[in-house]
């Protein structure tokens, strides 16, 4: 009985492979005459292995088209080169604007903390380098600071300090024009007394310092003129503008619009600014005491 059972079961499991391994014809033939036009033989196994190849070539054709192609693109979740490379500089630029904005807070602070007397805050980087640098270096508040400070802030009160002299020779002078080019400059022996700057139509002209205006009026030559007496015997005049802003007497401070830039008068060749700088009667180079 058992012999049987095991004859059975290796008849049934050799019908099996018998199957897979078992020849037939595929033939192509006319519906009307029934004659053969080619054919072929196979077995069940021969489509298994055909069927397996081609899934495969598919498969490996696929991985081919999107590892090298325009179509990897197209992946959903994979960016391009140009958006990764974007997004690198992006993150670069962040950090940067971080770590500028970081020094700028800590730069305001320790301004605010100069003005009201306390420490200075420095980084740790900042300290271990100035004490590496300057190991005498300290900044603890000594008595000569606080005696000083204290001057300073009797002289803001209006507090009178007798045999004591003033100096204001030190002035802080503003460009008349911002990002004007130079075209011309000074010249005493072409008697071209002052420099010429080109900016944009409609730019704002600026006083370049404290002053009063003596002049605002309008000549054949040089257009729409405006002077200003400032302190320490300076005299700043503003040419070829196309408006005057300021009428004489009023009082402006350095920085304040007071015309616009413009084409006026006979010796304009085009919009510009002629800008003179006088020093006690005498025509100074404007670009010895503003920085262009």
């Amino acid at each position: 009985m058992i012999f049987a059972t095991i004859m059975k079961d290796k008849k049934s499991s050799g019908g099996y492979f018998e199957k897979l391994l078992k020849k037939y014809r595929f033939v192509v033939m006319t519906e009307a005459s029934f004659e053969e036009k080619f054919s072929f033989r196979l077995s069940s196994l021969n489509v298994l292995f055909l069927f397996s190849g081609f899934l495969l070539a598919v498969f490996l054709l696929a991985v081919f088209l999107i590892a090298f192609s325009p179509l990897k693109d197209f992946i959903p979740g994979k960016s391009k080169k140009e958006v990764q490379k974007e997004l690198i500089e992006l993150s670069l630029i962040a950090d940067s604007l971080e770590k500028t904005l970081q020094n700028n807070s800590l730069y305001l602070k320790n301004i605010s903390n100069i003005i009201q007397g306390k420490e200075l805050v420095l980084t740790t980087s900042d300290s271990a380098n100035l004490v590496k640098e300057n190991p005498d270096l300290f900044f603890e508040s000594s008595t000569e600071d606080s005696l000083f400070r204290l001057s300073v802030e009797e002289k803001e009160k209006g507090s009178i300090f007798i045999g004591e002299t003033r100096n204001n020779n030190l002035l802080m002078f503003f460009p008349p024009l911002n990002g004007g080019l130079i075209i011309d400059g000074f010249d005493l022996g072409k008697k071209h007394f002052g420099i010429d700057l080109l900016a944009k139509e409609n730019s704002k002209i600026s006083a370049v310092l404290d002053g009063v205006v003596i002049i605002s009026h309008w000549s054949a030559e040089t257009g729409f003129v405006l002077g200003l007496q400032h302190k320490n015997n300076y005299l700043s005049f503003y040419k070829h503008n196309s408006i005057l802003l300021k009428e004489v007497g009023d009082y402006v401070v350095a920085g304040e619009h007071i015309a616009v830039i413009g084409n006026s008068g006979e010796l304009s060749s085009g919009p510009h600014l002629h800008f003179e700088l006088w020093r006690e009667g005498v025509p100074v180079n404007p670009k010895d005491y503003i920085s262009f």
